[in-house]
C-alpha cells in the first residue's frame, strides 16, 4: 500500500467520484482508476461501489478512509514542519470562501501577501456557503472565509468584522434619494430576495421576520450578484452586504451606479468570519495571511469602517 495510493483513495471519497478527483490530483481518470484498483487488489476488498450514477465507498472503504485522512494529515504537517524549518513563509496554503468575500475583500489582501511574502503560494477554492465549512472539515484547504458561518465545536471562528447590511433600490424606485428609512415602512413592499438556503439569506429572512415586516418576493437569486442586477432593473428592493455596494473592509467606500443605498433601522449586519481548527496549528504562511487579514480590516476600521471583534 503505498502514499500516492491513499491520496487518490481519498480524494476520489472527499471529491464524490473519480471524476472530479482528477482535477484536485492533475491525474487522468484512467490514471486514477488504476491507483484505486491497485489498492483494493492489493488489500483484496472493494473499497468503491460503482454504479452508473457514480462511486460510493463501502463499509471497508469508510473504514480505510477515516485511517488514510489521518494519515495524510500526518504528512502534511510533517512536510510544513520541514519547509518551516528555516524559519521563512514559504509554500502553499488554500484558502476556501465564498464569492462575495472572495471577489470583494480576498483580493487586497492577496495582494499585501504578495508584496510582504513573495515565496507564499495561495489557492483560493470559491464555494457555496454550505461547502466553506465543509471544504475546511475535508482537509481541502487551510482556513477558510464565510460569512455567519454554522458552528462546530471542531473549529474556531475569529469575527474579523461585523459589515452593514443596506438596503438598496434603483434609481426611480420611491425610496431613492433617501438616506434612511425605518423597517416598518418595507410592509408589503416588492422585494428581490437572496435564497434562504444562504447564510445572508436566512440572516435577512429572519430580520423581517423578528421586525414583524411582510414583503412581497417577487424573485428569489441564488447569488449577491444577481440579486444587485435585479435591483438595478427596477424588480424590486433589496437587503445587500455592504461589500457588494463597493464599500469594501479593507479599500473603504467605492462608487456606487444604477442603485441608491439606504441605511435601514434598526441596523441589520452579518458577520464576516475567519474558520480554523482549533486544535491544529497553522502553518507560517497561514498565520501571515491571518495577520495580514487583521492589520487590513482594522487599518479601515479605524479611518471608519465596520466594527470588528474577536472570539471563539
Amino acid at each position: 500500500m503505498e502514499f500516492h495510493q491513499l491520496r487518490c483513495f481519498a480524494a476520489a471519497v472527499e471529491e464524490g467520484g473519480f471524476k472530479r478527483a482528477t482535477g484536485r490530483l492533475a491525474l487522468t481518470q484512467p490514471a486514477l482508476s488504476y491507483q484505486i484498483k491497485q489498492l483494493e487488489e492489493e488489500l483484496g476488498v472493494l473499497l468503491f461501489h460503482r454504479r452508473p450514477t457514480g462511486v460510493t465507498p463501502t463499509e471497508t472503504g469508510r473504514v480505510l478512509y477515516e485511517h488514510a485522512r489521518r494519515l495524510l494529515e500526518m504528512a502534511q504537517r510533517a512536510e510544513r514542519a520541514v519547509r518551516e524549518a528555516a524559519g521563512e513563509v514559504v509554500g502553499k496554503f488554500r484558502i476556501a470562501t465564498v464569492n462575495s468575500i472572495g471577489i470583494y475583500l480576498l483580493p487586497e489582501i492577496l495582494k499585501r501577501m504578495k508584496e510582504d511574502y513573495p515565496e507564499s503560494r495561495p489557492s483560493v477554492l470559491y464555494c457555496s456557503s454550505q461547502e466553506v465549512i465543509d471544504a475546511l472539515l475535508t482537509d481541502r484547504v487551510d482556513v477558510a472565509l464565510a460569512a455567519n458561518p454554522r458552528p462546530d465545536p471542531r473549529l474556531r471562528e475569529e469575527v474579523i468584522t461585523e459589515e452593514p447590511m443596506s438596503l438598496v433600490c434603483g434609481i426611480n424606485h420611491r425610496f431613492a434619494g433617501r438616506k434612511r428609512v425605518d423597517v416598518t415602512e418595507l410592509e408589503g413592499m416588492d422585494f428581490v430576495s437572496l435564497s434562504k438556503d444562504n447564510p445572508t439569506g436566512r440572516l435577512v429572512g429572519d430580520y423581517l421576520a423578528r421586525t414583524g415586516v411582510t414583503v412581497q418576493e417577487v424573485v428569489t437569486a441564488a447569488s449577491l450578484e444577481t440579486v444587485r442586477r435585479m435591483v438595478e432593473i427596477g424588480l424590486g428592493a433589496a437587503f445587500v452586504p455592504g461589500m457588494v455596494l463597493g464599500r469594501n473592509p479593507v479599500d473603504g467606500v467605492g462608487p456606487l451606479k444604477g442603485l441608491s443605498r439606504i441605511e435601514i433601522n434598526p441596523m441589520l449586519t452579518r458577520r464576516i468570519s475567519l474558520v480554523t481548527w482549533r486544535r491544529l496549528e497553522v502553518s507560517r504562511a497561514v498565520a501571515a495571511f491571518i495577520e495580514e487579514l487583521r492589520t487590513a480590516v482594522a487599518a479601515a476600521d479605524n479611518s471608519g469602517g465596520a466594527t470588528s471583534r474577536t472570539g471563539d
